[in-house]
């Protein structure tokens, strides 16, 4: 994952305490699980990019073994796989 379980939570907090200063949420849990909640879903997030990654670089080897691994035309080719498989997933890559 690129970030630390410490960089996640210091996000989490950040975001938390935003949305409750700005009043943009009006909690019924307690403010420490809305920060988990948080946390987690960043993680989810995560991961799932992490999955996607991985499935595309394994798919690239598979089908693209032409491809020099950094090559330009690699970098492309798996960015566009990437895109696919997130499409697919219902997840949307930045």
């Amino acid at each position: 994952m690129r970030l630390s379980e410490e960089r996640i939570a210091h996000l989490a907090k950040l975001i938390a305490d935003e949305l409750l200063n700005e009043e943009h949420v009006d909690l019924e849990i307690d403010e420490d699980r809305f920060q988990f909640l948080i946390e987690d879903k960043i993680t989810q997030l995560l991961r799932t990019e992490d999955q996607i990654d991985e499935e595309a670089a394994a798919w690239m080897h598979q089908h693209k073994p032409n491809l020099e691994d950094g090559s330009y035309e690699f970098e492309i080719e798996l960015e566009r796989v990437k895109k696919t498989l997130a499409e697919q997933k219902g997840y949307l890559l930045y």
